[in-house]
């Protein structure tokens, strides 16, 4: 599968190894120049581009037009919501997902068009509330 990974440090390092693991086809997009450049020394065979993941012209730049998927891991929800939407209207990509800090926005974004939607903070919520 292509795989759009945008924003997001640890998160991305976890994501970017797992997939690797499965040889799927990978572009990071990250704003921090110094996390793209570890990125592109650790891992040979991935895209690694650097800008804002939430300009039109870095997506197109960097090549997820048609992609299986686009992850969005900003650490902004808006930020992610703007990605996740502008991969799935304007680049044609199948599936998006998207981390979330607050989770009243769960359902919004998925109202929204976003197809997945995680915030570790709702999942923990409803692990206590099912656990109870």
């Amino acid at each position: 599968m292509k795989i759009g990974i945008a924003g997001g440090r640890e998160e991305a390092d976890y994501l970017i190894g797992l997939l690797m693991k499965d040889k799927h086809r990978l572009i990071v997009i990250n704003d921090d120049r110094t996390y793209c450049e570890h990125l592109a020394a650790e891992y040979d065979k991935i895209s690694v581009v650097y800008g804002n993941p939430g300009s039109e012209e870095v997506l197109s730049d960097a090549g997820i037009r048609g992609a299986d998927v686009m992850i969005a891991l900003s650490g902004k929800d808006a930020d992610n919501l703007e990605i996740c939407q502008m991969a799935k209207q304007m680049f044609s990509v199948r599936k998006t997902v998207c981390m979330v800090k607050n989770p009243g926005n769960v359902e919004i974004f998925k109202e929204l068009g976003i197809d997945q939607v995680i915030s570790p903070v709702h999942i923990l919520a409803q692990y206590l509330t099912q656990s109870s």
